[in-house]
């Protein structure tokens, strides 16, 4: 059976520009229930604010502590999901993390120009995530921003910690690293979805209108690479907390040999296999 769910012209664009918005969207039963555990996660975790919420898919993991519901894992082993990342780094597949990224209306924070794989312990560092839009993302609530091209000299770039208030997560590029001139916006639909490499620059301004953007964040790694969760790049990331993600095969197998599938999960999950 034919599992192509991205086109060659796609697959061109993503190697090209490092980001795409692929046709496939999230179908509309799914979005609804997508939808349904946003709002209550939102509601179960005001003191969060407008904090990114990691790991919803693994109740229990991590610092922070969310209240939040079972059913998040639909989303990150969504069978063409994982069709469409398998096209782009290859039939063994592991997702090492999500993330709800939560603007609340007039007062969602910036998001500053940064490049993921500073943050993250993956080597080599190879990862793809997918964001899908839950809201109407546009520029005028924050949507998310990318610079095409960015990822092509592989390297994280050098970042600062911003001390700001106005921003939700600290880490930040030196001007002198990126064109912002070269940005476009991702203007999503719900159930729309952006893909980007893990040294695309991206970013998002602040939501000063009067509706939310949230968003789901998920990220995978071919299973060749190591998730490392004993050597951070960045030991103090908030919530983030790299060294407690749990890691889940959904596809294939651990080509590494060295991953540790047991930080992060409760011994409920343990042992699960998605494909």
């Amino acid at each position: 059976m034919d599992k192509s769910i991205l086109s060659l012209t796609e697959i061109e664009a993503y190697r090209r520009d490092g980001v795409i918005i692929p046709r496939f969207r999230l179908p509309e039963d799914a979005l609804c229930r997508l939808r349904s555990l946003t709002d209550r996660l939102i509601a179960d975790n005001p003191h969060l604010g407008d904090e990114p919420m990691a790991c919803p898919h693994v109740p229990g993991s991590g610092i922070q502590n969310l209240n939040c519901d079972e059913g998040w894992l639909e989303f990150p082993t969504f069978p063409a999901i994982v069709d469409m990342l398998e096209q782009l780094i290859g039939p063994d597949i592991i997702l090492w993390g999500t993330t709800l990224f939560h603007k609340p209306a007039t007062k969602g924070r910036v998001v500053p120009w940064h490049r993921d794989g500073r943050y993250w312990p993956i080597k080599p560092l190879e990862t793809t995530s997918v964001w899908i839009a839950i809201d109407e993302c546009t520029a005028e609530n924050g949507c998310l921003r990318a610079i095409p091209g960015s990822h092509k000299a592989r390297e994280v770039g050098r970042h600062f910690r911003s001390t700001s208030d106005e921003v939700a997560i600290p880490e930040t590029l030196y001007d002198s690293e990126y064109d912002e001139s070269l940005a476009v916006n991702l203007v999503l639909q719900p159930g729309q979805m952006a893909v980007f490499d893990v040294f695309t620059v991206h970013g998002s301004t602040a939501n000063p209108s009067g509706r939310r953007r949230t968003g789901l964040a998920m990220r995978y790694i071919p299973a060749t690479c190591h998730y490392d969760h004993h050597d951070l790049p960045v030991s103090d990331s908030r919530g983030a907390a790299h060294h407690t993600r749990p890691l889940i095969q959904v596809r294939g197998t651990d080509r590494c040999g060295r991953n540790d599938f047991m930080i992060g999960h409760p011994d409920v999950m343990l042992g699960n296999h998605y494909d």
